[in-house]
This record gives structure tokens, C-alpha cells and sequence, in this order.
């Protein structure tokens, strides 16, 4: 990771005394001097300016204060500039996510002020922001829109837009395309016969341009052409006190020497970028010269070494691209570009909006209220279907079996030929009283609640069981009880369970059946385990019995499992959500 180029971004273009050569003590005498006005935020924002290379964190307190007194005079240039200063110091801070939601606020100014340089620097910021994540693509459109304000407003500048166009492209690995701007930007301040100038500006240049071109070397595997530009550049940088083209200089020898096999010299160039003070400032360098450092000391062979610097690179990395930071940055982006957009409807159709709202709140009023009279209705209607059906089953259909019973036993008394097609008559009759007695209260409303069907299991249970002399223990949560349960679902859980009953009673020749129902997670699990002889479970997998509870375990979207061995007994286990 490189920076772009920042500073010729920010020297791009001229605000009062904003340079690098001005003298701090005399503007810092001047500051104090000045009444709280427009000049003093200028003053404020040219000692940003005179920090934003050497100290970062000066930079952020006088910009941060330019801001402060620029917002409360409503000074809209002095807001935009501050800013500018803030940027710079977030950059070589590593703050992204604010860095990005500073470039922002920016950009929202420089649309207001629509000057050629607040809208070369706004889009500078962006690409600077873009760059610094890896998004070279991003950063090249963005740097694009300088140039074209550069090459119409600005031609003196094109040296240093093109040397970070040509950075843009290093980091794109397109080489060719760094090569031919750094190049192009070396042959202009040659044409201009400026090289050799003393003046800082140029030497400013020669910095930009000396790193560019030694980038673009080193792309191309030319190494001695980049270490001559690198050592060229160095001492320019150091000079004029560019810090951070001192340690990526730093990181560009260290590069080549790694890469030509001088481990040693690469080494030692690296460790003096994480020694540098700017450094700290500027994590981005750090990570490159860690990750060389990782890379050559793996190399020789030194297991700790490369650890140690392998460690630190990540730490960087995290602490640079941790996922909160990434995350705070696309909430950043998403909120700025959700504002603009209220913005811009609230300017144009407030009224509009509200006329809707009323209009849409009125309505669903209404048809929330036509909803719930709707289905009050039909629960009424649905509640008194329901009872009809229970009174029709149990006075209709019960009339008529118990009259089919009575004339039956007349017939046996009066035919006792057909004594035994008689009683498996009778037998029906009970059979399908029964079955037409679990239908009503399956029915009947008012047994929608859990412990209704709790009792009825129970009472059923004992009768069979304690018919075949068998021990019933049946058990549930005391939170069942207060349970409402759908129709079909209370028929046939019922069901499923006076089936598991009834085989156990026929077959299971056991002392004691043991019931076990709990709710966890609003499902109902049943456990149905009795002492009897057990049996073979896939020797009887489709029989009848074994069918029905497949069947009802189906219809309640249930699990449904059956354990069981010769002589050890049988566990039927049922679960299912409750609706």
C-alpha cells in the first residue's frame, strides 16, 4: 500500500498562504493577534498546512479549529478548506472511515461553492480515500476529474497530477501505463528547464516525479533505473521535510534490494520506515515495510523474525481494514448518499409527502379495521359451524347407533343362528361409537385447550390399561396447560397416542406404561415407554398399527420414532410445533 501522492493534491491549488514553506512561529504570532474573523480561520488552515507533512496530528487540531470558527461564522470557503486540512491529517492518520465521511462533506461543499478548485480537491480526497483501500479503479475515475480541471485551468500543475496518475496505475500493476505518465511528467519539468531550480515547489516535484519514475522501474523489473530515481528522490524529500516520500522511497529500495537478493540492505531500509516518526502516523508504510520484512526474513530462514514482523503486519492490516471500520464506512456512504436524496425530495414534494402520508394513514386505517371485522366474522361464523357440527355428530349420527345396538340385540334373541355376524356387528357399533366420540371432542370447541386433552388422554389411558392390569404413570408440564392448540392438531396428536396406547395394551404383555409430555422451544415432545417384551421394530414396519401413527405423526408435521428389542421394552417419541 502507497499513498497517492497527497501532497500534491494539496498544493495543487493556493488559499492565502497555503504552503509548505511558510513559517509556523510567524503565523503562529500572527494567529495570536487576530480577532475571531475570517482571516483567522485562513491563518488557522495555513498552519494546518504547514503540519500536514511532519505532524499529523497538529495538522487535525488547527484544522479542527479553523472548522469550528468557519461554521460559526457561516463561511462556507473556510468550512471547504478546513476540511481539506482535516482530510489530510485522517489519511496519514489511517482514519479511513472518517476520512471518507469527511471527503464527503467536502464534496457536498464544493458542489455549493462550484469553483475549479474546490472540485479538483473534493475529487482528489475520494481518490486519495479509494486508493488507500485497494480500489485503484474507483480512485482512477476520481483522479480523471482532476486531471481534466488540471489540464484546463491548471497546466503548471500536470507535473505532480500525472506523477500520482502514474502511482494510480503501479497499484493496478498496469506498468506500461505508469511508466508513460511518470516519464511524461519527468519530460515536462525537463522541457520547463526547472530540474535543477532550488525552489520548493520544483524540489516538491522532483520528489513526486523521482518516486513516481522509481515505481514504474521497478514494475517494469528495470531495478537499477529505479534505484537511481529512489536515491534521487530521497534526498529532495528529506530536504523539504516530504516525510512520507522519505519512507516510501524507504520502501522502494527495500523492495528492489529484496527482490535482487540483498537481503540485508533490504532490511535495514525497511526497519528505518518503521522507525521513522511519521511512520506512526502513516500505518500504510508500516504494513509495506512488515510484510518485506516478513518476506526476507523468511527467506534467510529465520522462523522468529519472520513471525515477529508477520504479527506486526497483521496487527497493522486490522487495525487499517478491521470489519467494524469497513462497516462504519459503508453506513458512512449509505447515510450520505440517503441525506442527499431526502434532500432533494424535501426541497421539491414536502407537501406532497405529507397530502400522501395523510392519505395512506387514513387508509390503512380502514383497512386494518375492515381486516379485523373480516376475521371476527369469520371466527364467529367458523365457531358456530363447529358447534353445529358437534351437536349434528353427537345427536344424528349417535341416535342412529344406538338404534342400529338395540335392534341388533333384538336379532340375536330372536335368530341365535346369526349370534356371531351379530355381536361383530355390535362390536362396529362400539367401535365406531367411539371413534365418533373422539371426532365430536376433537370438534367441539371447547376443548381447543391443552389440558383438555391432557384429561381425555388420561381418562382413556387408565381404562385400557387398568383393564390388562397394567401400571400407568402419565406426566407433563405444568406450561402445557394454558396451551391453545389448533383442531387438527389436537385430534390427531390424540389420536397418535390412543393408537400407541392400544398397542401396548393388545401387545406389550408390560407391568407399566410410562408417559412423558414436556414443551420445549414451543414444541411438544411426548414420550410413550413401557417394560413389555419388546419387538423386532422392521420385522412389523407395515403393519397396520405402525401405519396409523405414521400417518398421524404426518399430519402434525411431527418426528416421529420408535425404539424397541426383544425383552427390553418399547419408546415412542413424538414432537411437533405448536401452531
Amino acid at each position: 500500500m502507497r499513498y497517492i501522492g497527497l501532497p500534491a493534491i494539496l498544493l495543487m491549488f493556493s488559499f492565502g498562504a497555503y504552503s509548505q514553506n511558510t513559517n509556523i512561529d510567524s503565523l503562529k504570532k500572527k494567529l495570536s493577534a487576530q480577532k475571531a474573523d475570517s482571516n483567522k480561520v485562513k491563518t488557522l488552515i495555513d498552519l494546518s498546512a504547514s503540519y500536514q507533512l511532519a505532524s499529523p496530528d497538529s495538522c487535525l487540531v488547527y484544522a479542527q479549529r479553523a472548522l469550528t470558527l468557519a461554521e460559526k461564522l457561516r463561511y462556507d470557503k473556510g468550512i471547504f478548506w478546513s476540511e481539506i486540512g482535516i482530510h489530510a491529517a485522517l489519511y496519514f492518520k489511517g482514519d479511513y472511515p472518517q476520512e471518507l465521511a469527511n471527503a464527503f462533506k467536502a464534496l457536498s461543499l464544493s458542489k455549493k461553492l462550484s469553483t475549479p478548485e474546490t472540485t479538483g480537491y473534493a475529487n482528489g480526497m475520494l481518490s486519495d480515500y479509494y486508493y488507500s483501500q485497494g480500489d485503484y479503479n474507483t480512485s482512477l475515475s476520481y483522479w480523471r476529474e482532476v486531471i481534466k480541471i488540471g489540464e484546463k485551468r491548471f497546466p503548471d500543475e500536470m507535473l505532480g497530477l500525472w506523477a500520482n496518475l502514474s502511482k494510480i496505475y503501479d497499484g493496478m500493476n498496469m506498468h506500461d501505463s505508469a511508466m508513460f505518465y511518470a516519464k511524461k511528467a519527468y519530460g515536462k519539468i525537463k522541457g520547463n528547464q526547472g530540474w535543477h531550480k532550488e525552489d520548493y515547489d520544483v524540489l516538491r516535484q522532483r520528489s513526486l516525479i523521482s518516486t513516481a519514475l522509481g515505481n514504474a522501474f521497478a514494475g517494469k523489473a528495470n531495478y537499477d533505473s529505479a534505484m537511481y530515481y529512489y536515491r534521487r528522490g530521497l534526498p529532495v524529500s528529506k530536504n523539504i521535510h516530504l516525510e512520507t516520500n522519505v519512507i516510501d522511497c524507504y520502501n522502494g529500495i527495500a523492495a528492489v534490494y529484496k527482490t535482487t537478493g540483498k537481503l540485508d540492505s533490504a532490511a535495514w531500509y525497511a526497519k528505518k520506515v518503521l522507525t521513522a516518526k511519521i511512520g506512526r502516523s502513516y500505518p500504510v508504510s508500516l504494513l509495506k515495510a512488515a510484510n518485506l520484512l516478513s518476506d526476507i526474513y523468511e527467506l534467510q530462514n529465520r522462523s522468529d523474525s519472520t513471525l515477529k514482523y508477520l504479527r506486526l503486519a497483521i496487527s497493522v492490516r486490522d487495525s487499517l481494514f478491521s470489519r467494524e471500520k469497513m462497516t462504519a464506512v459503508q453506513n458512512i456512504n449509505y447515510k450520505e448518499q440517503e441525506q442527499k436524496k431526502e434532500m432533494e425530495a424535501a426541497k421539491t414534494k414536502l407537501q406532497n409527502q405529507i397530502i400522501l402520508y395523510f392519505l395512506l394513514t387514513g387508509l390503512t386505517a380502514l383497512l386494518a379495521i375492515a381486516g379485523i371485522l373480516l376475521r371476527d366474522k369469520r371466527l364467529t361464523q367458523l365457531q358456530k359451524m363447529r358447534n353445529n357440527i358437534a351437536d349434528d355428530l353427537h345427536d344424528d349420527i349417535g341416535s342412529a347407533l344406538s338404534s342400529i345396538g338395540i335392534l341388533s340385540e333384538l336379532a340375536k334373541a330372536r335368530s341365535p343362528e346369526a349370534l356371531s355376524l351379530l355381536s361383530s356387528i355390535e362390536e362396529s357399533i362400539i367401535n365406531i361409537q367411539e371413534n365418533m366420540s373422539d371426532i365430536v371432542w376433537a370438534v367441539n370447541p371447547k376443548n381447543d385447550r391443552f389440558e383438555n386433552v391432557l384429561q381425555r388422554m388420561n381418562q382413556f389411558a387408565s381404562e385400557i390399561l387398568d383393564a390388562k392390569n397394567i401400571e400407568l404413570s402419565l406426566k407433563s408440564d405444568e406450561s402445557l396447560s394454558g396451551l391453545r392448540i389448533t383442531m387438527e392438531q389436537r385430534k390427531n396428536f390424540y389420536l397418535f397416542f390412543k393408537e400407541a396406547i392400544n398397542n401396548a395394551a393388545k401387545y406389550s404383555v408390560a407391568k407399566k406404561v410410562c408417559v412423558n409430555i414436556v414443551q420445549k422451544d414451543r414444541q411438544v415432545e411426548m414420550t410413550i415407554n413401557d417394560n413389555g417384551k419388546g419387538f423386532n421394530v422392521a420385522e412389523i414396519s407395515g403393519g397396520n398399527g405402525m401405519g396409523t401413527l405414521k400417518k398421524r405423526a404426518a399430519e402434525l408435521c411431527a418426528d416421529f420414532k420408535i425404539q424397541s428389542l426383544p425383552q427390553e421394552g418399547t419408546i415412542v417419541k413424538l414432537k411437533f410445533k405448536i401452531a
